[in-house]
């Protein structure tokens, strides 16, 4: 914490950093993940041998992240009391089914 009155603590600056490190994490990722899928509708499959180490990479980092946010949670807790809605993650699972449905209707 910090001493300074007014100032930010410690543990929120952390808290904005994580926040932010994942923000940025996850755009990366869609980066990737739409560069990849720009390359096949291109007809582009020069790169496919390398799509499992790049997959493997993914996962890696997603359940990093993952597990950073789980111990983050538990030691800051999420914010939500029992019984209150988590928008943001109601927003996250429709973006989700949107993008599955985006996809399938492409093919």
């Amino acid at each position: 914490m910090t001493n300074q009155i007014g100032g930010e603590s410690t543990e929120q600056k952390t808290a904005a950093e994580r926040i932010e490190e994942a923000r940025q994490l996850n755009r990366n990722i869609n980066q990737t993940l739409n560069t990849i899928i720009e390359l096949f509708q291109k007809g582009d499959y020069d790169n496919v041998a390398l799509l499992p180490k790049q997959m493997a990479l993914l996962n890696s980092v997603v359940t990093e992240s993952q597990k950073r946010e789980t111990e983050f949670n538990d030691r800051h807790g999420t914010g939500l009391a029992e019984g209150d809605i988590d928008f943001n993650l109601l927003r996250r699972e429709i973006g989700c089914r949107l993008g599955r449905i985006r996809r399938c209707c492409k093919s």
